[in-house]
């Protein structure tokens, strides 16, 4: 567990120009831009600052909209006060408790796309939450994961996610399964991350 002071200086890890040479935007931005449909609601889960939620914001898809939440309000204080800061109009970020059974809010809308970046691994009780946000999304969602792979060495990771919080490709796979997910593509390439793409049938 991270020291609140730790869990700060990894989220500045998340956002910082040391992740942005080591993590392609195109992993999160290619997906979208594929999807020639119009007013996509976009939800990034356990969002931080916003990353990639303000990513896809940036992005220009007709009508799209993009709903972020996180459990850390101080976080979700950040990322509101960037939304402000900047006016956007299309992310709106929403808190979250961070139980076993993890509820989203009766208001959201419809959700096409999913993502999970480096936040299934955070998560307290991952094989009873994951299965619960899969059953409120409705049928033909698409989820994108992408996490640390336990293998990989970085100077920064080992210390904010050391490789025993990590999890492991073979037991991610079989988590989405679990929850209820059909796996469609993984990247498994010698890398720092691996990535995952399901959908709910």
């Amino acid at each position: 567990m991270l020291s609140p002071d730790e869990f700060i200086e990894y989220q500045k890890f998340l956002i910082s120009d040391v992740r942005e040479k080591l993590i392609p935007q195109t992993i999160y931005t290619s997906i979208v831009t594929k999807d020639l449909r119009e007013n996509l609601n976009i939800l990034d889960f356990g969002c931080g600052h916003g990353y990639v939620a303000m990513l896809l914001a940036d992005l220009p898809l007709k009508g799209a909209h993009i709903y972020a939440c996180d459990c850390d309000e101080e976080c979700l204080d950040v990322l509101w006060g960037r939304i402000a800061h900047r006016e956007i109009k299309n992310l709106t970020a929403f808190h979250i408790l961070n139980y076993a059974q993890i509820y989203m809010p009766q208001w959201l809308p419809s959700i096409d796309h999913v993502f999970f970046s480096f936040s299934v691994s955070a998560l307290e009780h991952a094989d009873i939450s994951l299965p619960q946000i899969v059953k409120q999304m409705p049928v033909g969602t698409q989820f994108h994961f992408t996490d640390w792979r336990p293998e990989a060495t970085h100077p920064q990771l080992d210390i904010f996610v050391p490789s025993a919080q990590r999890i492991f490709v073979s037991d991610f796979k079989n988590l989405l399964e679990h929850s209820g997910l059909n796996v469609q593509q993984e990247a498994n390439e010698k890398l720092l991350y691996y990535t995952m793409r399901a959908i709910k049938t």
